[in-house]
């Protein structure tokens, strides 16, 4: 009895969240709802700094240790309508408007350069607690995804890449099990360093750096969708085929269930 009298006082926390002076909301993979500290991977810290001035902090669990994100953000709400964020590590502000609709609030948040970021039904204004259809949209204003939402958590999603053209659907960024490339993080670094050719153009001119690869590890562990997301002109054509040339890794799980993951790796150009 006791147990179930904590998981029902942490479940009207988790709905009310933001309304208490200090609130910790405890989540596992994909956004299922953690009884605790113990059993979750990650969790949001809400708390109240003044009259509609909040602070939001967010951890995730690495390993048996819980590492802190540096983009703790502050939001305060401006009016009925609006609340101002802002992002204490990079010192950006941005906006997003909320809308009561019945016992949810159509959320619409923006891009620093005013473009629409993501719009939806959240049952929070302060955190987001989606449900149903999520849009995402780039930076230039075109469409990213759609995604559908139960209680928070991922049940799909269609993806388009940031020239329109559409990408990989029912991608997932945080499961149960997630991929492991085979031997583990230590022999990707090494794969990564071993299969890496230097172009030529870049060695005659002693140019380095880094490229930030995005991909997905499908349902039988191989390697699709591989994308530049920061790109560095003369190495994008070799990060490309190191990362789409990797061996199958293990796939991620969700609920039990194979599913497609998606990876960002850095891969790193430097005279040895």
């Amino acid at each position: 009895m006791k147990s179930f009298l904590f998981f029902i006082s942490f479940i009207f926390l988790f709905y009310l969240g933001y309304s208490q002076n200090d609130t910790t909301i405890y989540y596992k993979a994909n956004n299922k709802p953690a009884l605790g500290k113990e059993d979750a991977t990650h969790l949001t810290k809400i708390k109240k700094k003044g009259d509609d001035v909040y602070k939001l902090s967010y951890s995730n669990k690495r390993r048996d240790n819980w590492v802190k994100s540096k983009y703790t953000r502050i939001l305060t709400v401006e009016n009925d309508s609006t609340i101002k964020i802002l992002n204490q590590f990079t010192r950006n502000e941005y906006y997003k408007t909320y809308k009561p609709v019945g016992t949810y609030f159509y959320i619409k948040e923006y891009h620093k350069n005013g473009k629409l970021r993501i719009e939806g039904l959240s049952k929070s204004k302060i955190y987001n607690h989606w449900e149903g259809q999520v849009k995402e949209y780039y930076p230039s204003g075109k469409l990213e995804s759609i995604t559908r939402y139960k209680n928070n958590q991922v049940r799909g999603n269609k993806n388009w890449l940031p020239n329109g053209k559409p990408y990989i659907d029912n991608i997932y960024a945080d499961v149960d099990l997630m991929p492991k490339f085979p031997g583990g993080e230590l022999k990707l670094k090494k794969y990564l360093e071993d299969n890496i050719k230097y172009p030529e153009k870049a060695l005659e001119k002693r140019y380095y750096g880094r490229v930030l690869v995005d991909f997905v590890i499908s349902e039988d562990g191989s390697v699709i969708g591989t994308v530049i997301r920061k790109p560095l002109d003369t190495f994008d054509q070799e990060a490309i085929r190191v990362v789409s040339g990797m061996p199958k890794w293990e796939p991620g799980k969700l609920e039990g269930k194979p599913v497609k993951v998606v990876f960002t790796v850095p891969v790193n150009f430097r005279f040895r």
